[in-house]
């Protein structure tokens, strides 16, 4: 659900950055209409629920399990790293990550075979 001043985050794994976007973005029909992503698909989001431009996703070299690295240059890391820190340790390592601000999972699937609903976080 769209919510201001949250961050939903992703881990998973991927091999290169334009599998990733082609499982994020959204694309369009000849009429113009959008038609949802694999991943709005995958974990049941309402794309109208989001704003495309408030998505951030990034495919890095290695894994890791380190939350600092995966998520080192998202947007409001400052905020967003401790506060997942705080919360979350990770038992598996991951390359692979989606935030979407303003908007908070529900939960209501947790995991797919590429990636892990992490957790949401306020980031300001």
């Amino acid at each position: 659900m769209e919510k201001k001043g949250f961050v939903s985050i992703w881990f998973g794994n991927f091999n290169q950055e334009n599998s990733l976007e082609e499982y994020v973005d959204l694309t369009y029909d000849e009429d113009g209409e959008s038609i949802p992503s694999k991943f709005f698909i995958d974990f049941n989001i309402d794309m109208d629920e989001t704003d495309e431009d408030t998505i951030e996703k990034a495919v890095h070299e290695h894994s890791s399990s380190d939350i600092a690295k995966l998520l080192d240059g998202c947007s409001y890391d400052e905020i967003v790293i401790p506060n997942v820190k705080s919360n979350i340790e990770l038992k598996k390592s991951y390359n692979a990550v989606i935030l979407i601000y303003n908007f908070r999972y529900n939960n209501e699937i947790v995991s797919t075979d590429t990636f892990d609903f992490i957790m949401t976080t306020k980031y300001e």
